[in-house]
C-alpha cells in the first residue's frame, strides 16, 4: 500500500485582495466569464489576487471545510488545481483584507 504525501510551499507573505472594480480593462478581459456590468452596478462582486505575476480570481477556488484533522490541507481555506497532483492553496488573513498563498503537490 503506497502513501501519498502532500507538500505545501509558502513564504507566508500577505497579498492584498483586489476588488473587481480596481482592475484595468485589459485585466478584466482575462475574466470574460464575469458579468462586469453587474459588478459595476453593485449587483455582483469579484475578488482577485496576484501571485507570481499572475492574476487569480478567488471565485475559482474550491472551498475547504470540515477536513479531517490529519489532512495536509488543514488550515487552508481553498484550493485551485492546475493538475491532478498540484495547484494553489489560499487562506484569508485574520482581518480578511489579505490572502496567504501556497503551492502544493502530491507525490
Amino acid at each position: 500500500m503506497s502513501t501519498t504525501t502532500v507538500k505545501i510551499t509558502t513564504n507566508n507573505n500577505q497579498r492584498p485582495i483586489i476588488d473587481g472594480y480596481q482592475l484595468s480593462m485589459s485585466a478584466k478581459a482575462e475574466f470574460d466569464y464575469l458579468d462586469w456590468e453587474a459588478i459595476k452596478e453593485g449587483n455582483d462582486s469579484a475578488s482577485f489576487f496576484r501571485y507570481k505575476g499572475q492574476l487569480y480570481d478567488l471565485g475559482e477556488f474550491q472551498r475547504l471545510s470540515d477536513l479531517p484533522s490529519l489532512s495536509p490541507l488543514q488550515g487552508w481555506d481553498g484550493y485551485l488545481s492546475d493538475s491532478y497532483f498540484s495547484g494553489l492553496v489560499v487562506k484569508y488573513t485574520a482581518d480578511m483584507e489579505g490572502i496567504i498563498v501556497g503551492s502544493y503537490y502530491a507525490s
